[in-house]
């Protein structure tokens, strides 16, 4: 049987009972936090379901937030590394008496250069065990809240072979960007052996 809109309207469409609706949203950031006081709701048994196209526009949407935030990470880092280059220059003159010390009492200017690049890289694997630790214990600490009121739940178990290569990247920049001063170590510790000869 056919009828039209208008014919539509001069029946009683009131449903009897409502096996699924389909909800819209102002903000997508709101979208888990819904979706979890929905599942949670104690007096009606209800199930929120995401569709297909909705949550892959969802996850591209986050896909470009990730992006963004690994640029800034980026971008933090390459400070980072160009002061830790920095400091290790300026206190380079502060350093060139013990230099001689050490040329003087036979240390290779090979050794200068090591010297210099095992303290970039202390510094380096300092700052990624205070990262990592405090990242630990935010993700102990937030767990729980993140779940209750956004419905976002993140894994404990986050250190994964594409976290070790990220780490192992800043290692292998922070030995580059440390070649600086380490050169420049080397260079004064070989003019200083020329002026003691």
């Amino acid at each position: 049987m056919k009828i039209s809109a208008e014919q539509a309207l001069q029946h009683d469409l009131t449903p009897k009972n409502i096996t699924a609706f389909m909800l819209g949203l102002n903000s997508k950031m709101a979208t888990f936090r819904l979706q979890r006081a929905i599942n949670d709701y104690r007096y009606e048994p209800l199930v929120a379901i995401l569709p297909g196209v909705a949550l892959a526009e969802l996850w591209q949407m986050m896909s470009t937030m990730e992006k963004v935030l690994l640029l800034v990470s980026l971008l933090v880092l390459l400070a980072s590394l160009i002061g830790m280059a920095t400091m290790l220059l300026a206190s380079m003159r502060e350093r060139y008496p013990e230099i001689s010390v050490l040329r003087a009492i036979g240390a290779r200017p090979w050794f200068i250069f090591t010297l210099i690049e095992l303290e970039a890289l202390l510094i380096s694997v300092a700052g990624i065990a205070v990262a990592l630790s405090g990242l630990t214990l935010s993700v102990a600490q937030l767990q729980d809240y993140l779940g209750e009121h956004y419905g976002l739940f993140i894994s404990r178990d986050f250190y994964s072979a594409d976290v070790g290569f990220l780490l192992l990247l800043v290692l292998i920049a922070t030995f580059t960007i440390a070649l600086i001063p380490a050169i420049n170590a080397y260079r004064r510790s070989v003019g200083t052996n020329s002026d003691n000869s």
